[in-house]
């Protein structure tokens, strides 16, 4: 396995000291006001503390996902270090990091294998449970979200 610094990871420690309800909070909104949490930082704690996502943790070198399979599930990284191959090239990502979401809505095969290069915990993101959801939203709002999929399938 390699030992990269993560290409993609957020400060977790930092994240951690915040109340379940931080963004919801006039804290949190004054901290996003100001620039103090980045994008990533505020979709983690978003997804850290949603009831939707189910959590799970895995041992090192589990593969989440096989290059040129589909699959059901995609993952967000919660804690830990998972190894990304695409096409001979290795990066590590961590916590923040969201795999297979954009293939997977889409029902196309991964174009990279994803393997768990220490233990890791994950939230799952059940794309049957996505799709219910996505199934109920104006089409404008889908037409947006099939728009942004699209671009990040693209090379």
């Amino acid at each position: 396995m390699s030992s990269n610094l993560p290409v993609f990871a957020v400060d977790k420690d930092k994240l951690s000291k915040l109340s379940v309800n931080f963004l919801n909070s006039q804290e949190g909104v004054q901290a996003i006001q100001s620039g103090q949490l980045k994008g990533e930082e505020r979709l983690y704690v978003s997804m850290l503390n949603t009831p939707l996502l189910n959590a799970t943790m895995f041992l090192a070198h589990k593969v989440l996902i096989r290059a040129g399979e589909q699959f059901e599930q995609g993952f967000f990284i919660v804690n830990g270090e998972v190894e990304i191959t695409h096409q001979n090239r290795t990066f590590t990502v961590g916590p923040g990091a969201v795999l297979g979401l954009s293939e997977g809505m889409v029902g196309l095969p991964s174009r990279y294998t994803a393997v768990a290069s220490t233990s890791i915990q994950l939230k799952i993101i059940d794309f049957h449970t996505v799709d219910s959801i996505i199934n109920v939203l104006p089409a404008e709002v889908r037409a947006i979200l099939a728009t942004i999929i699209k671009r990040n399938l693209t090379p």
